[in-house]
Parts: C-alpha cells; structure tokens; sequence
C-alpha cells in the first residue's frame, strides 16, 4: 500500500503486524529448550531490530521511486532473512516434537507390558487369598447367618460358637449376649402381656353392653359375658346390618360411630325387642396400621323408647295448640280489617304486633308437626322423574321474586347434559325455600346468590352459594340438628329449618351438608342420587 501511495493505510498493517511478531518473538525468547536453538533466536532478534532501524528510514522517504528502490535492495532481502530463520526454529522445534513422541510410545508401550504383568500376579494372589479367606471369614459368617436366621423365627435358645478373638469371634460374643438379653426380655414381657390380658379381660368383663373384637381376616377373636351371651342367642353371628359396616371398615374404611336412634339394630332377646346403636372402631398402632376391630353394641331400648315418649309429646302439643292458635290468629285478622268496628293507632300497632308473633308460632308449630312426622315415617311422598336443569330453573321461578324484593339476585350456574333425579318436587322445593331463605338473612344487600347444579360421581350436587358471614368448623356438623343455632348469630324461628330439610333429603336417598372458609364464599349443597335416561 505504501509503494502505490497509501501510506495511511500501509503504516496501520505495518504497525498492527509488527507488534504481533513482536509477542510471537518474546515468547519464543522465554521458551528456549533447545541446544541449538538460543543462536537461531538471537540471530532472529538482531534482523529484527535491523529491520526495525532500515523500517523507520523507509517511512521518511518522501520520493515513491526512492521508496521502491530502497524496498528491493534493503527491505525485501531483510523479509526473507527473518522468514528463514523462523522456519529453521519450527523445524527445529518440530524435530523435537517427533521424537519426544517416539519416546513417549515406546515408554507406554514398556507401561503396558509392565502393568499386564503385575495384573496376572495380582490376579493370582487374589484368587489364592479368597481361597483362603472362604475358611477364615465366609464359614463362621455362614453359620451366624444361620443362627440368626433361627433366632427371627423365635428360637431365642442359640448360641454362636467362638473360635477368635479377633473381630468376628467379638461379633459372636456380642451376639450371644444379644440372644440372652432378648430370652430375658422375652419372659419379662410375656408375664406383663399375661397380666395385661387378664387386666383387660376383666375390664370388658365388667361392662354391661356386648364387646365384640374381630381380627384383620374378620375372624372374632374376643368377647365379653355379654356379646358372648348374645352371639349364642343369634346362632353366634352377627345382623348383616352390623356385619357390613365391620368389613367395610377391615378394608380400610373410616370408623363407624353412628349417633342417631334410626341407625339402632333391632334383636330380639327372650321375646323381647332390644334397640342396640353399634360402634364400630379400628384398633390402631402408633403408626396408624390396623389390626383389628372392636364392637361395641350400646343398649338404647331405654333412649329411644324415651326419643318416641318426647317426640310424640311435642306432636300431641303442637296439634292440640295449632287449632286455638289458628282461632286465635283468624281473630286478629278480622279485627285489623274492622269488620266489628274502627280502631285506633295504638290498637293497630298492638294488633300488627300480635298477629306477626301468631304467625311465627304458627309456623314454628307447622315445622314441629312436619318433623315429628318426617322422624315417624309418616310423610308421604310423590317421587317423579324430573330433568335436573328444569329442577333448577322451577326454584329459580319461583323464588327469584322473594330474592330481589329482598335487595339480593338469584343467578343459576348449570353444568350442561346433567342427569335426571327422582324428587317429590313440593317437599324438594320446601328444601331450597328453606336454604334460601337463609342465605338472603345472611348476606348484605345488593349481594347475589347463586343456585347452580353440577355432577358429583353418580349424584347430582344442587348448591346455594353466597357471600356469607361463614360458618365455624366446629358448627358445620351441628347446624342440621334440632333447635342448634351458631352462637353469636341472631335468627328468628326454632331451629328447625335445616333438620327438616336434612330429613326431606335424606327421605330421597341424598345428602345434605355444608362448605364454608373464612374469608370465602358460603355453599350448602344437597346431592341426590342421579336416574339413568332408561329408568
């Protein structure tokens, strides 16, 4: 570039390149290993900085021809004595390289043969010292294998004979003194399991309801005096009432702890008829593994003769209070409608009064009468099969008036191709009147309620969800008993709302129950057992 008259350009490359050389000759310059090798680099470092001196003359030249020449006769022959002496040191280098390699095969070559060698020998000496070891070490091992073998089936009286005292006639010792801690251990504990038994026996024994204990393979293997005294009385086996919830819950199941009369079985015992409410519990270890389970068969003939005593006292009560109730409410009626005269202010706010007290006894008789006859078996019912969306939309029709007179909006959530149900559809319709009825009592206004319907396995889950005030875990399995109310809440009425509509509910083969978290939405459900398009 210099010679044609880019001088710019050919100082740039020329200064770029010569301080690459540079670095490549100081490094070869502290990297001499080489005998001959130290004269090639200083004769390379002295052409260097001649060629360096002869550069800085070139580029003052001003006159190109002066330039051309000087780069023929100085330069160039300068170039070409560098390049010489640099590939005599590669081959140099490259020489060493080729041979220090030779050696370095025929080393590994003598490694290898060295190496195979003395893995035959150590071959050899390993197989002779497992020969020799098979005596010293697998032989006393087989035989403490066989002991403790014995020893885990329950024959605690072996002993493992010492022939060392080295490590493993110190296991032998340490294993005997094992095997006669555990034979003292285990008559220690037999005498306590023997005393702990008869404590237990004795104890059953002394209760008054028949104890009955099953093994995991449902086999029966305890009873007190008095579930013998009843088995012999049966033919020794159990009502097939109680026989399935016992292997229901061998199998896994939760325990069986029913609390209503409805669930007592029913045996007859000299002529008798005695009501017994089973209790069925797993017998569990620390870790939760079941091995067995008990039944307790608790007497309640008395109970329940006493639960038919007081419920058909409140039925008689509340009949024999409903008709003058009803006179009583008729009166006040004609009265605020002046048939018999005009009255004034303070007369009608009394009689206002009056009558919405009449009207709320009366309603909390009707629901004792309708729960007293739901608990008798009294209530009859007209099942039809009816499409679960038009069961919604019916109670969306008509209840969404009394919703939104209430402030509130009734919305309807439907899960599509749902499942017939089989309903009487006025009692099931008293159910929802009752879930909604509470759910605007409970939410602000403006609030919305939502009456949605989805599939749960083979039922059909309706559901009343709202904003509400939520309902503690320790109330949710109580809020369907008779006259439970939340503590903190204020409510008109009895109590007897939900346990009507748990007893409607249950009449249909359903279930009735209730999902609330703090902070969340409130759901009560009622899940009804879904009909094939065919039934």
């Amino acid at each position: 570039f210099s010679l044609f008259g880019k001088q710019e350009i050919g100082l740039h490359l020329y200064n770029q390149n010569v301080w690459i050389f540079h670095e490549g000759l100081m490094t070869a310059t502290h990297n001499i290993s080489l005998p001959n090798e130290p004269a090639l680099v200083q004769e390379l470092t002295r052409l260097y900085e001649k060629f360096l001196e002869q550069m800085k003359t070139f580029w003052k030249v001003p006159d190109l021809a002066a330039r051309r020449s000087m780069y023929s006769q100085e330069i160039l022959p300068a170039l070409t004595a560098i390049k010489d002496i640099s590939q005599q040191i590669i081959h140099l280098n490259q020489e060493s390289m080729v041979q220090a390699d030779h050696k370095t095969r025929e080393l590994s070559a003598h490694s290898m043969r060295t190496m195979g060698l003395a893995s035959i020998v150590g071959i050899a000496l390993a197989v002779l010292s497992a020969i020799r070891l098979q005596r010293a070490i697998l032989q006393p091992m087989e035989s403490l294998r066989l002991v403790s073998q014995k020893l885990g089936e329950g024959e605690l009286d072996q002993v493992v004979p010492v022939s060392s005292k080295d490590e493993l006639g110190q296991l032998a010792e340490a294993f005997n003194k094992m095997a006669s801690q555990l034979r003292a251990y285990r008559r220690a504990t037999t005498d306590q399991l023997l005393q702990a038994q008869h404590m237990t026996e004795i104890t059953f024994s002394a209760f008054p309801d028949p104890i009955i204990v099953f093994s995991p393979e449902c086999r029966i293997n305890f009873t007190n005096p008095a579930a013998a005294t009843l088995l012999q009385k049966l033919g020794k086996h159990l009502p097939q009432a109680m026989q399935e919830p016992v292997e229901q819950l061998l199998r896994g199941g939760a325990d069986y702890l029913p609390i209503a009369f409805d669930k007592a079985i029913i045996i007859r015992v000299e002529e008798k008829e005695v009501f017994f409410l089973p209790r069925i519990i797993g017998i569990r270890d620390e870790s939760g593994h079941l091995f067995g389970a008990a039944v307790i068969l608790q007497d309640v003939t008395r109970l329940r003769l006493l639960d038919d005593v007081k419920n058909n006292l409140v039925s008689t009560v509340s009949h024999e209070l409903k008709t003058p109730l009803c006179s009583v409410r008729m009166g006040l009626y004609l009265l605020l409608e002046e048939k018999i005269g005009s009255l004034n202010s303070q007369q009608i706010e009394l009689l206002l009064t009056a009558r919405e007290d009449t009207d709320r006894l009366l309603a909390m008789i009707n629901d004792w009468l309708d729960l007293s006859r739901f608990e008798s078996g009294g209530a009859f019912f007209s099942l039809e099969k009816l499409n679960s969306e038009t069961l919604v939309r019916t109670v969306w029709k008509d209840f969404y008036a009394f919703v939104e007179c209430r402030g509130s909006k009734l919305l309807t959530t439907i899960e599509p191709d749902l499942p017939s149900v089989r309903v009487d559809i006025r009692q099931i319709s008293q159910v929802f009147s009752n879930l909604l009825s509470n759910a605007v009592k409970h939410i602000r206004y403006g609030e919305q309620i939502m009456l949605a319907a989805s599939k749960r396995d083979d039922k059909v889950r309706f559901s009343v969800i709202h904003q509400g005030e939520g309902i503690a875990p320790q109330y949710q399995s109580r809020i369907f008993e008779r006259f439970f109310r939340v503590p903190g809440t204020e409510s008109e009425g009895a109590g007897l709302g939900l346990a009507i509509a748990k007893e409607i509910v249950v009449a249909h083969g359903g279930s009735i129950g209730v999902i609330s978290q703090e902070g969340s939405a409130l759901e009560f459900y009622v899940d009804l057992p879904s009909i094939s398009p065919e039934t």
